[in-house]
This record gives structure tokens, C-alpha cells and sequence, in this order.
């Protein structure tokens, strides 16, 4: 995190995270608010704001098809 991700930040970002439990660590939020960015959690479930949930359901959709 600190060699790719904190280089990239600017001041009043919003940096959007799920609940993993290495985002939620103090280290994690000491390292990207003296930055000057504002950390945001999503809620615990959030399909429908996590992009890779919409993939997975095309894929089940895909190969629900390949195999009737």
C-alpha cells in the first residue's frame, strides 16, 4: 500500500474500501489520512455498489447456459 497506493492519492480523495480486515486496521486509515483523504467503508453487504458482483452474476448466468 505504501509503495503504490499512498503515491497516488491527492488531498480530498475519497478512498471507497469493504470491510476486509486489513482495511479496517488502524494502519490502514494512518496511512491515508495524513494525506489529506477521506476514508469511507461500505456497508457490510453492498452488491449492488461492488462492480464485481454484477460480473459474477453474468458468469453463473453464462454457465448456467453452457451446461442445459
Amino acid at each position: 500500500m505504501e509503495q503504490l497506493l499512498i503515491k497516488e492519492l491527492k488531498p480530498a480523495q475519497f478512498v471507497v474500501m469493504d470491510n476486509a480486515a486489513f482495511h479496517k486496521s488502524n494502519k490502514t486509515k494512518e496511512l491515508i489520512e495524513p494525506v489529506g483523504c477521506i476514508v469511507i467503508f461500505l456497508p457490510p453487504y453492498s452488491p449492488d455498489l461492488n462492480p464485481i458482483e454484477k460480473f459474477w452474476d453474468n458468469i453463473k448466468l453464462w454457465i448456467r447456459h453452457q451446461i442445459t
